[in-house]
């Protein structure tokens, strides 16, 4: 048995239920453990269900004989003397890993953020991330149709759609929040920089004259002022719980035509998912700092490769 945890956002979920179905198709028999990876993080909470993405959960005694936990007075006896056993592997390196396509008996800690990891089975992997089966669910919460009732100026979701549709749209991710920390700014800070944004919206603007952005960011109170001001730009402002607006701003990115990704787990799926087969998408030319990760990067990825400054 694989027991693979879930953990993180959207994106990485994504990342690790793309690696479930990659180890089912294998014939493997592999669970997901959707409560260790959440304890103790106040942010982070099991992201999938609007996809209705279903899986198997391994059971407390499975979970207890991988992860070495049982607290009977033996086996507690036993690691006061000999040491804690996990039969677990965490992913430090973010190079794809063949081999643990191939593993068994084991716990995966990690985030698999590489289209490598199911390649093999990427027509499942775009049929359980249906975003049409995502807005039937928006839309039974009531979160779809409904715009700004505070002051009646807010677009919904289901506006923007009709909009990104019938328009060149292109996607524009800002990531903060969560990036802004010290430990974060180390590894993915300088790297999605205002002239990264400039560079990506000029060469699209060359690409296509007439198309129009749409600035996501999940900071709903930064100011966009650089890169946000210009009359082909809108910024989506959407109300509601911010989970919600997550989930509604994902499939709004997806439907674009064009993308420029931040180092996001989150625009890299939405961008993934648009399935217009003409699609631009321009990344920063590094992920993550001080790491390996040429295998976050797809075949229709474009880098944006900055002159340094002199």
């Amino acid at each position: 048995m694989v027991i693979i945890q879930l953990a993180g956002g959207l994106g990485n979920q994504m990342f690790q239920y793309a690696l479930y179905l990659q180890l089912k198709s294998l014939g493997r028999e592999v669970k997901i453990d959707d409560v260790s990876g959440f304890v103790g993080d106040e942010q982070r909470e099991p992201a999938l269900l609007p996809f209705g993405a279903a899986y198997e959960r391994p059971a407390k005694k499975e979970l207890q004989t991988m992860l070495d936990s049982s607290m009977l007075p033996w086996n507690r006896m036993k690691r006061k003397l000999f040491g804690r056993h996990k039969k677990s592997y965490f992913e430090e390196s973010k190079l794809f890993q063949p081999e643990v396509l191939t593993w068994d008996d084991l716990y995966l800690e990690g985030y698999w953020q590489s289209e490598k990891y199911f390649q093999a089975v990427s027509d499942q992997v775009r049929k359980a991330y249906d975003t049409d089966r995502m807005i039937a669910w928006l839309r039974e919460e009531g979160l779809w149709d409904g715009g700004d009732g505070s002051d009646g100026k807010r677009k919904s979701a289901a506006q923007y759609l009709q909009e990104i549709n019938n328009t060149c749209s292109v996607s524009v991710h800002v990531r903060r929040g969560d990036y802004l920390t010290p430990e974060n700014q180390a590894l993915f800070g300088g790297i999605c920089t205002e002239a990264y944004y400039i560079e990506g919206i000029r060469r699209m603007r060359e690409c296509y004259p007439q198309c129009r952005f749409y600035l996501f960011c999940n900071d709903r109170e930064w100011e966009s002022s650089g890169i946000g001001e210009a009359e082909d730009m809108e910024r989506v402002t959407l109300s509601g719980d911010p989970r919600d607006v997550d989930y509604a701003e994902f499939v709004l990115m997806s439907r674009c035509k064009h993308h420029i990704l931040a180092n996001s787990s989150f625009s890299w799926w939405a961008s993934y998912l648009n399935p217009h087969l003409e699609k631009t998408v321009f990344a920063p030319e590094r992920w993550l700092n001080g790491t390996d990760s040429r295998d976050f990067y797809r075949g229709d990825m474009q880098k944006i490769i900055l002159q340094p400054e002199n």
